[in-house]
């Protein structure tokens, strides 16, 4: 009977140490997921404060019901299609390149209506996905556009889902800065897009820069070593082949 009792004893304990270690495998494997939560919440949070989220009726896709931030496109290539559709054609940017859009489901679905958003187009963001390797925007045109089913022609806005993609293992611990950098040059805000497109014109530069810059003159007048271009709104001076004056 005691010998009964010592091994009763013995299994209960190794019964409990199966539990502790089970208990600290738990632990750990929670910690890292909480991990990979926390980080993926904190990027979504820190994008939607740079990127208001626009809302729109449940049952009216058409309708805004709050304004967030109007980004322009800057690239072309952007797939969309109606609002009232089910699914988002998808399309991808990696290293600032537009891809072509895919994904499992829009391939059940006839693209019909499909657009592309057109450079200097204006969207809403109505949400903000982080994943282990990408950042989705889903955006919804300013614009109403004509949209003809069984016959009937309806007014409509356009939604496509537009997603950045990253290598592995970079978006935990990159710098949010970046990230909306890499937004910017596809779609941008106002603001950013004015600060992209100006130019500026140095002292020193040569008449190659100034024309990649500006482009080509309307007019040049060639006076030997000081030569000038003409733009509808500034001249500017080149002395020994160097700019020396912009009026």
């Amino acid at each position: 009977m005691a010998r009964a009792t010592s091994d009763q004893c013995k299994q209960a304990m190794r019964y409990q140490i199966a539990i502790r270690w089970a208990l600290v495998v738990w632990l750990l494997a929670s910690s890292t997921l909480v991990g990979a939560s926390d980080w993926k919440s904190n990027l979504k949070e820190t994008l939607e404060t740079s990127y208001p989220l626009t809302k729109r009726a449940t049952l009216s896709p058409d309708r805004i019901t709050q304004q967030g931030v109007i980004l322009l496109i800057q690239k072309a290539g952007i797939a969309a299609d109606p609002s009232s559709d089910l699914r988002y054609s998808e399309t991808f940017v990696r290293n600032g390149a537009v891809g072509e859009q895919g994904g499992a489901t829009s391939a059940v679905f006839s693209k019909e209506n499909t657009r592309v958003f057109k450079p200097g187009e204006r969207v809403y963001v109505t949400d903000i996905k982080v994943g282990d390797d990408h950042v989705m925007l889903l955006l919804l045109s300013l614009d109403m556009f004509d949209v003809v089913k069984k016959g009937s022609t309806k007014q409509t806005r356009y939604k496509g889902a537009l997603i950045f993609k990253f290598d592995n293992g970079y978006l935990s611990t990159a710098d949010p800065a970046k990230i909306k950098q890499a937004i910017s040059e596809v779609v941008s805000t106002e603001a950013e897009a004015a600060t992209a497109n100006t130019k500026t014109i140095e002292l020193g530069q040569t008449p190659e820069q100034v024309e990649t810059i500006l482009g080509k003159p309307g007019k040049i007048v060639n006076l030997g070593q000081k030569i000038t271009y003409i733009y509808p709104d500034m001249k500017v001076v080149f002395v020994d082949g160097k700019v020396a004056d912009v009026q």
